[in-house]
């Protein structure tokens, strides 16, 4: 029994084919993060396309490593980068955490 939809059947025919043959590589994007210090000197701002609102901010004695823990906690099943600036802008520090996602299997 013919479909009505054709061009569907033979879309996903398509791309079963290029699925099956490898054409889609499974790659998990990379996250970039940036901690850099705030213009008012009251801490520190982490700065995510990946974060809810853009960005958070850290104002305590540790805020460095609160936000590298933070980044690395919040990108635990992805490859993510964490720069840390210095008030002249340059890269003071970089981080780089391997995603830790495993694939679920019976």
């Amino acid at each position: 029994m013919a479909s009505g939809h054709w061009w569907r059947d033979a879309l996903l025919a398509m791309l079963w084919e290029h699925f099956c043959s490898g054409a889609f590589a499974m790659t998990s994007p990379r996250l970039i993060y940036e901690v850099r210090p705030r213009k008012d000197h009251r801490g520190v701002d982490l700065i995510s396309d990946a974060l809810p609102f853009g960005r958070l901010w850290y104002g305590e004695p540790s805020a460095i490593s609160n936000a590298i823990d933070y980044a690395m906690h919040r990108s635990r099943s992805h490859h993510a980068v964490i720069r840390v600036y210095d008030e002249s802008g340059n890269v003071i520090e970089t981080h780089e955490h391997k995603g830790e996602f495993k694939e679920f299997s019976i």
